[in-house]
């Protein structure tokens, strides 16, 4: 039985470490992905600030396949044929399946702006050359659009790359809304204003870019402001691949998921991650849900291959996230819970490095 893996994010890790299990019990595994690394997420703001070099925050998907005897393909997933039971990738190749699984990621909207993309994540090694090579020749007037978890992390990492080469910048982060990081309880806000603010940004709520070209943004409400890089981090959506498949899919474009992450128009199709849309309505963009259902997409892809029964996934109403600041502080929200100071990042930090330990290979290169 011929089963595909469609992109290598956090919710197939789980799959990719048990590629072996599914081989010995029948399956053809093969995972395409448009890298062979997966970006890990958690640690990604910290590489713009220089916490973390680059090779240490990415995962080699290409050798979990491999090394459990499936097969890599190195493509990007542009239409999934359902009828047909056919993944169709950018050079016009198909990948047949009997069973498979999306994990597609997220994308920022904008693309085509004068900015770099906070998604996917492997571009904040891009954002630290930028930053590094304007700082030898001006003081930088760095622009980050965006207040929620994200831009807030790209804002206070920046300001702590300044610091640590040391030189002076200049760091606006915008926000449309009335406050940072909507939806978190009113002290995790006021913290993270605070901190941005006492860093030395210059954070302006209320304020909606709506054009950025030659260094200017534009704002709905009549200012300009001038950068010489700008970052955007106004939240992701899922790729367009499964409206133009034909495919169920949310109100955002994520693919419409049941209780057990499988299409409803398709039985043998899983999802998970950001690109589903679970029961008509969008989880949390953090990675601790894409890393939950990566074990009932497991077990269902298992229970497909052996005719078993299938088991159903259960959003958690309350979880952790800590947002690293890139100085060694962090700020920890879980529910109403929260905590700001050096303990919240040693805790991330231990989290994210055991995550990657668990995902490594004996020979890799991290």
């Amino acid at each position: 039985m011929r089963v595909v893996l469609a992109g290598g994010g956090h919710a197939h890790l789980y799959t990719l470490l048990r590629t072996a299990e599914l081989v010995d019990r029948g399956g053809e595994v093969t995972l395409v992905s448009d890298s062979p690394y997966l970006h890990y997420s958690g640690m990604a703001t910290g590489v713009i600030s220089g916490l973390y070099e680059p090779r240490r925050y990415r995962i080699d998907v290409r050798g979990l396949v491999e090394r459990g005897g499936g097969v890599f393909v190195q493509s990007r997933v542009v239409r999934i044929d359902a009828a047909e039971k056919e993944i169709v990738l950018n050079g016009g190749e198909t990948v047949s399946y009997d069973v498979a699984s999306v994990c597609l990621g997220s994308e920022t909207p904008g693309r085509g702006m004068d900015a770099l993309c906070i998604k996917p994540v492997e571009n904040v090694v891009e954002i630290r050359n930028r930053l590094l090579s304007l700082v030898r020749s001006r003081i930088p007037r760095v622009l980050v659009v965006g207040g929620g978890a994200a831009g807030c992390e790209v804002a206070a990492n920046v300001l702590a790359l300044f610091e640590r080469v040391g030189v002076r910048g200049d760091v606006t982060l915008t926000e449309r809304s009335e406050g940072l990081l909507q939806g978190a309880p009113r002290r995790a806000r006021e913290h993270a204003g605070a901190h941005l603010r006492a860093r030395g940004a210059k954070v302006l709520t209320n304020t909606h870019v709506v054009s950025l070209t030659d260094g200017v943004a534009r704002t709905r409400e009549g200012r300009e402001l001038l950068y010489d890089l700008a970052v955007l981090a106004t939240g992701v959506v899922p790729p367009d691949v499964f409206r133009t498949s034909g495919l169920s899919t949310g109100k955002d474009g994520g693919l419409l998921v049941d209780e057990k992450l499988r299409s409803v128009d398709d039985a043998c199709l899983f999802g998970g991650g950001d690109c589903i849309s679970y029961r008509g309505e969008s989880l949390p963009r953090f990675g601790v849900f894409a890393v939950r259902q990566g074990p009932v997409i497991y077990r269902n892809l298992r229970a497909t291959l052996e005719g078993g029964p299938l088991v159903g996934y259960r959003p958690q109403r309350l979880f952790l996230y800590i947002l690293n600041f890139g100085d060694g502080t962090g700020l920890a929200v879980y529910g109403p819970l929260v905590w700001r100071g050096r303990f919240p990042w040693r805790v991330k930090d231990c989290i994210d490095r055991g995550f990657l330990e668990r995902y490594r290979l004996d020979d890799a290169d991290v």
